[in-house]
């Protein structure tokens, strides 16, 4: 399940490379300082899973996501509160919400869904014995909307994971 993440100290390398090199675009940012913020990122915060998908990463098929698209904002792109590990997936997942079918398109459409470092996520839905996800019952009626576009956005019902929660469940 999707659930708060709550974000640790960067490493030494991040933190020194921001400051010393000033970067603007992620392009600048090098693979060491990369590779040391998804670790950090991975144990620290996150417990090995999928900030949106919960599947579990061995930290090699991930990447470090743009919570907010470096094209819709990219004064975020060093912003760690903005940075969150996610698997490869063009079906599912980050990578769904930043080109899929329901994809985030302009800085508003952020409001509309859950983001995981500043919102209690695992409040915002429930699972079926059947993998099914969808939005919690006790939720007002302006949180079911963000629950369900949450769903939509990240393709939280994709037949992979919820053949994934129902082997779990």
């Amino acid at each position: 399940q999707m659930k708060k993440i709550n974000k640790a100290q960067p490493p030494k390398s991040f933190s020194e490379f921001v400051k010393k090199e000033k970067p603007i675009h992620w392009s600048e940012c090098n693979s060491d300082v990369k590779s040391d913020s998804k670790e950090t990122m991975l144990l620290y915060e996150q417990d090995f899973l999928c900030a949106y998908t919960e599947i579990f990463i061995d930290n090699e098929d991930c990447h470090i996501d743009h919570y907010v698209k470096r094209s819709i904002d990219n004064r975020l792109c060093y912003v760690r509160e903005n940075l969150i590990v996610a698997v490869n997936d063009d079906e599912f997942g980050a990578k769904y919400k930043d080109n899929g079918e329901n994809c985030v398109k302009m800085i508003g459409d952020y409001s509309s869904i859950v983001n995981p470092v500043l919102e209690e996520a695992q409040y915002y839905f429930k699972y079926s014995l059947d993998g099914q996800i969808d939005p919690a019952d006790e939720l007002d009626d302006t949180k079911k909307l963000k629950a369900n576009r949450t769903i939509e956005v990240f393709y939280l019902n994709h037949q992979s994971l919820k053949t994934r929660r129902k082997d779990i469940a």
